[in-house]
């Protein structure tokens, strides 16, 4: 199997969490040493799989849940050279009472083999900003 078909799986089984919480899905995609990291964000490197696991989920409920919907859409196909694979995303979030929150950013991966070693997050030039000032004006609003 090739990284994008891996690649999408992931991406698929990700969703599937989203849903319903079960983050352990995740585990036989990545190396038992694999690294995440958000590039330029508040976001600390994570080590190891259980530890990506573990702020994943942690993630996801103080941000994601809090939302009435969250929707992501792929703005480039998975794009793989070598053992390497990147693609630009579009994330909206909603929330009653608020305009829609968009973040944009691209993903990128290293394999080592069929595993992923090493996610990075690169959100784009301006999404921090407006996440930082959307989040001042209505994280109020937001879902405890």
């Amino acid at each position: 199997m090739n990284i994008v078909d891996i690649f999408e799986r992931f991406a698929a089984d990700f969703e599937l969490t989203a849903q319903d919480d079960d983050w352990s899905r995740l585990a036989k995609y990545l190396a038992e040493d694999a690294t995440y990291l958000n590039v330029g964000g508040p976001d600390p490197k994570c080590e190891g799989r259980e530890a990506i696991l573990d702020y994943l989920k942690q993630d996801f409920a103080n941000n994601d849940r809090r939302f009435d919907s969250r929707t992501v859409v792929a703005l480039t196909p998975p794009t793989a050279a070598g053992n390497r694979l990147s693609r630009q995303w579009r994330c909206t979030y909603t929330l009653a009472g608020a305009p829609d929150l968009v973040v944009e950013g691209e993903a990128r991966y290293v394999f080592a083999g069929d595993l992923i070693k090493e996610i990075e997050e690169v959100f784009s030039a301006d999404t921090l900003q407006k996440f930082a000032a959307w989040m001042q004006e209505y994280g109020d609003r937001l879902r405890p």
